[in-house]
């Protein structure tokens, strides 16, 4: 694929993203669902933007912002607002996490008739697994929703998307896709080497911050900085020592720690605000690119042979995977109320990790099909795991943000009519 056409698809996708983007604000729905049907029709449909060259594209346009997406939104989280729902994000993004991730893996498993162990499913599952509440955003802030649930939502967000990232990382070690030789061990190199990169990377930005008066090239620091924790963490560091670390959980943590940092320099809040506000700009170029290439880049073949199959994973994953990951972790003492169990459980929507990781796995699969064991090709061979997946997760997302986002008014008012604002522990 030559520049020009490369650049020529950007211009079109991002100029069109901006007026679907205004249509979906005119007419009250989410974006995300208008940004993947859109690339569907480019793509697949009308070929204006070959699915192949879609692909090639989209590996690179969904790492980078990935990293950019779990910067700024880490950067935004803050502590003391987290304390106060703490007990239950941590149940949500752990147990909550593995059980929706479990349970998916054995839906796709049972619907695409492949043995139960096998682990294709739960890469399915690990893709899917992290939520996106940024696409409910809008409808929290318009509505009467009780800002705790909201901020639950948000918080368990910011960090099973990197969760769901190092999972989807574990499960493809199995299918012999990974650099390390010892699951456990890169287990452990993933999450706590990520926290300790993170911490590291944030520590050292904060030094640079106090030492030297940067002005308007705070920016490029703080962001080629995130850069380098995941080229670090996924490159750097598993050649020289054969284990991998997330960079994205890095990037996350890193996000967190200066957001909760740099925000009692007064004296520099200006250059802290141009920062946070270029991150988020920069977010929202991603997240057109991101949804639209996703649709782009599923081949009408695939999307024809595929497509009820992956519907019923979409509806498995969201109406008996997220509801059970939900209502065993937060059963654990102290245990939360039933509606707002309830309402947890319905409102986890797929967004952009999913779409991201999905593009990321499809290629990988794709180009190093040889490496992964027969004993699981035999079942299906790599390509259509590969195509099967990317389907799949496309439906999830797609049905996940239209379902929740309509419904997540009426369902609070429902839910808690006669009590509106809820006690969570």
């Amino acid at each position: 694929m030559e520049l020009a056409a490369a650049i020529g698809y950007l211009a079109l996708l991002l100029i069109s993203g901006t007026f679907i983007a205004k249509v979906g604000e005119r007419l009250g729905i989410p974006d995300i669902p208008l940004f993947l049907i859109f690339g569907l029709i480019v793509g697949p449909f009308l070929n204006i933007v070959p699915p192949n060259h879609a692909q090639s594209i989209f590996e690179y346009i969904a790492n980078l912002g990935l990293i950019i997406i779990l910067l700024g939104g880490a950067f935004e989280m803050r502590w003391i607002v987290l304390r106060k729902v703490l007990k239950t994000v941590l149940k949500l993004d752990t147990i909550g996490l593995l059980i929706t991730m479990l349970v998916s893996g054995v839906i796709y498993n049972v619907i695409f008739k492949v043995p139960l162990l096998n682990p294709v499913g739960y890469l399915y599952g690990a893709i899917t697994c992290a939520t996106d509440p940024a696409t409910l955003i809008p409808i929290f802030s318009k509505s009467d929703i009780d800002p705790k649930l909201a901020i639950t939502l948000e918080a368990e967000s910011v960090f099973n998307d990197p969760l769901g990232i190092v999972l989807t990382n574990i499960v493809l070690a199995t299918l012999g896709l990974a650099k390390s030789l010892n699951p456990l061990l890169n287990f452990l190199s993933l999450t706590l080497g990520g926290i300790i990169l993170g911490i590291l990377g944030g520590k050292l930005f904060e030094m640079l911050f106090l030492k030297y008066d940067f002005k308007e090239y705070l920016t490029p620091l703080f962001i080629g900085l995130a850069l380098f924790l995941w080229y670090f963490g996924d490159e750097i560091f598993p050649s020289l020592t054969g284990y991998e670390i997330s960079g994205f959980m890095a990037v996350a943590i890193m996000g967190l720690y200066l957001g909760n940092t740099l925000t009692k320099y007064h004296q520099k809040t200006n250059y802290i605000r141009s920062m946070v506000r270029f991150c988020e700009e920069l977010s929202t170029i991603f997240r057109i690119l991101i949804f639209i290439f996703l649709g782009a880049s599923i081949s009408l073949v695939i999307l024809e042979r595929y497509w009820i199959f992956g519907l019923l994973c979409a509806l498995g994953s969201i109406f008996i995977a997220r509801p059970l990951g939900v209502f065993i972790a937060t059963s654990i003492p102290p245990a939360i109320p039933l509606k707002e169990r309830i309402y947890f459980a319905l409102e986890g929507p797929r967004g952009v990790v999913p779409a991201a990781l999905s593009a990321t796995v499809y290629s990988v699969i794709n180009t190093n099909s040889h490496l992964i064991p027969p004993t699981i090709t035999k079942y299906l061979p790599p390509h259509e795991i590969a195509g099967s997946i990317l389907v799949a997760t496309f439906l999830t997302i797609l049905l996940s943000v239209i379902l929740e986002a309509s419904w997540a008014e009426p369902l609070y008012r429902k839910l808690f009519k006669e009590n509106p604002h809820s006690n969570l522990r």
